[in-house]
């Protein structure tokens, strides 16, 4: 019996997906291709497979394959070493497309009610308030949040979802493919790096008479310019963390912001800068203490969710379902007995004129608890650290900071960054800024990319880091074999199959790494050899090609 809440377009000839060569896919070529796979997956005795592929047509299409051969999938956050290791020393093995070798009796697609009940998609929080959680999700939870979308948001028929965000997550995978899949609307299938690619693809689809939306994160909407102007845009969506205040004036469009998280989905929205949030029409809100409960059908469970956020009504006399955020509840320590908010810390430490961001949290060193500082400078001030010293700057700071906080409250330890660093999902990682006030070989990862093509890296060179001290005294330097270490490691945990790096080729180190340098590491792989490029604005300071030894792993196809 077929499912009469959800039109799933089973014969219809509207385009779906659109590649990256512009083929179109129908609705019914996609049925027809998860059919074909579901056939094949439904011999395999595994029965959860890990799912994770960059393109968002292939992705859904083994996601309702795995699902129709009642498979559990469980969505991973990234495809590293470590990650593949420990799922495969559960028996969870990643999906792959698999050949269809010979004919064979046409797989009969279930999409019926009780399909949609049991089919179980398990996803990963991001890990940035604490070690990541499995959180099981239904696919009628998902499929009544898209629902929820479509009748707050109504979009147009035939509008195209261009997308900034990895479908492997929450936000991406129900505003991407799910919503289009659903309503009858398309997507374009490959992620989109940069804003200039956003502009490129809806420039092309303009041309074509078709009008799209955008779904995307706070870490790429700020590097919009007002020189790159949206074209046929609906609706711009984002999700991942906070919009930084001015940046809807910045780049002359609306954007809505959703706030949302693995375990609850969407929560509600809102269009101006530092606005009270909009409860969406399916989501219930209790403030207790000041601690934001949801209650909602579409969440891991019907039950009410401690969210961890700290919030109040706008109005307490007629809530409306309007709130306020406060910050997180766990962002309220106890340190040497006295109670300090990380937030309000923070709030005074960027009220200063050199601050542009900064991220405040507790670390333990020499065997105690100490507050340590992530700051990110305005360009003179930048400028004036590198010129003084960090001592005398820092120096600086807490005199300042002693006529707005008391001394406890001032961090002790500090490091300085042009940016802070996010992980996939344009989120802080706690475990990783922790990190940085450890002893550290490896420069620190501000962000990650990753295409089909490539895989890219920003990282900035701390002056803190260890290869510094001794190359030279007068004028520090990165060594060369501090880059090609570092290198190594970096590729053995993007590529699981890597094991030792047992040769080079083309080694080039055209140009010295000094503090403070900012770069960009582009990384490519071809078999057992992946090349790199370490590059600036102005140009490579090193390349060339490892080579590696190949792990033999049973890798489930």
């Amino acid at each position: 019996m077929m499912n009469n809440s959800f039109n799933f377009f089973i014969q219809s000839q509207q385009t779906l997906a659109i590649t990256a060569e512009h083929q179109h896919i129908s609705f019914a070529a996609f049925w027809q291709d998860v059919s074909q796979q579901a056939q094949m997956m439904a011999s395999r005795s595994e029965r959860i497979f890990a799912l994770w592929q960059q393109d968002s047509y292939e992705f859904l299409v083994l996601l309702f394959a795995g699902l129709q051969a009642k498979k559990t999938i469980l969505l991973a956050p990234h495809r590293v070493a470590e990650l593949e290791q420990n799922l495969a020393s559960q028996n969870i093995y990643f999906l792959s497309r698999q050949i269809l070798t010979e004919t064979t009796s046409q797989f009969v697609l279930d999409l019926s009610e009780d399909f949609i009940h049991h089919a179980r998609i398990d996803f990963y929080t991001s890990g940035s308030t604490g070690e990541p959680k499995r959180i099981e999700r239904t696919l009628l939870q998902l499929l009544k949040e898209v629902q929820g979308l479509d009748q707050t948001f109504g979009l147009t028929e035939h509008v195209i979802a261009l997308a900034t965000v990895s479908h492997q997550h929450i936000y991406g995978i129900l505003f991407k493919v799910l919503w289009p899949l659903v309503k009858g609307r398309s997507f374009y299938s490959p992620q989109l790096a940069f804003p200039e690619d956003v502009i490129a693809m809806q420039k092309h689809f303009a041309e074509m008479g078709l009008e799209n939306y955008l779904i995307s994160s706070p870490a790429v909407l700020k590097r919009w310019t007002s020189a790159l102007a949206f074209e046929s845009c609906q609706a711009i969506f984002s999700s991942g963390g906070k919009l930084e205040s001015g940046v809807r004036a910045s780049i002359h469009h609306s954007i809505t912001e959703i706030l949302g998280s693995s375990e609850t989905g969407g929560i509600a929205y809102r269009t101006v800068d530092d606005s009270a949030w909009q409860t969406f029409a399916d989501v219930n809100i209790e403030i207790e203490q000041q601690l934001l409960k949801v209650q909602t059908q579409h969440a891991f469970t019907t039950d009410w969710i401690e969210t961890g956020d700290l919030a109040v009504w706008e109005n307490p006399s007629n809530p409306e379902l309007r709130f306020k955020l406060l910050g997180r509840a766990d962002r309220l320590i106890k340190l040497e007995e006295k109670r300090l908010s990380l937030d309000a810390i923070e709030h005074s430490i960027q009220s200063l004129p050199e601050i542009k961001n900064c991220h405040v949290l507790l670390v333990e060193h020499d065997q105690r608890e100490l507050l340590a500082g992530i700051v990110v400078l305005h360009d003179d001030a930048r400028q004036q650290l590198q010129h003084i010293g960090k001592a005398a700057f820092v120096s600086g700071i807490k005199q300042q900071l002693h006529e707005k906080l008391e001394t406890i409250a001032i961090p002790r330890l500090w490091r300085f960054l042009t940016e802070l660093p996010q992980n996939t999902q344009s989120k802080l990682d706690k475990h990783y800024l922790k990190r940085l006030f450890q002893p550290m070989l490896q420069p620190v990862i501000l962000s990650r990319l990753q295409t089909d093509e490539f895989y890219q890296m920003q990282l900035e060179f701390t002056p803190e880091l260890l290869c510094f001290k001794g190359h030279f005294p007068t004028q520090p330097i990165y060594p060369g074999v501090g880059q090609i270490g570092f290198i190594q490691s970096f590729a053995k945990q993007i590529w699981a199959d890597l094991d030792w790096c047992n040769g080079y080729e083309q080694l080039k180190f055209q140009h010295l790494i000094q503090p403070y340098h900012v770069l960009e590491l582009k990384l490519t792989r071809k078999q057992h050899k992946v090349s790199f490029q370490l590059s600036d604005l102005q140009h490579s300071l090193a390349s060339g090609r490892l080579l590696f030894a190949l792990k033999d792993m049973e890798t489930a196809q």
